[in-house]
C-alpha cells in the first residue's frame, strides 16, 4: 500500500483571467484536491501519493508556464 502525503503547492497567477483557467483546468484532474484563490495567487491543496503530487505539480507548472 502506498502513503499518501498532503501536499501545499502556491501558485502565482498573473491575472484573473490566467486564475481562472487555472481553476477551471484543475476540476478536469482526477485527483483529491483543494483550491483557493487570492488576487495573484492560487492556493492547492493535493492528498495523493508522492508520485502522484509530484506529477500533479509538473502539470500545473505547465499550464502556468504557457501562460506567460
Amino acid at each position: 500500500m502506498t502513503t499518501k502525503i498532503k501536499r501545499t503547492l502556491n501558485v502565482r497567477v498573473k491575472d484573473t483571467n490566467q486564475m481562472l483557467d487555472l481553476m477551471k483546468k484543475l476540476g478536469t484532474f482526477n485527483m483529491e484536491l483543494e483550491a483557493e484563490s487570492r488576487p495573484g495567487l492560487v492556493r492547492i491543496v493535493v492528498h495523493g501519493t508522492k508520485e502522484e503530487t509530484r506529477n500533479l505539480e509538473l502539470k500545473i507548472r505547465e499550464l502556468i508556464g504557457s501562460k506567460c
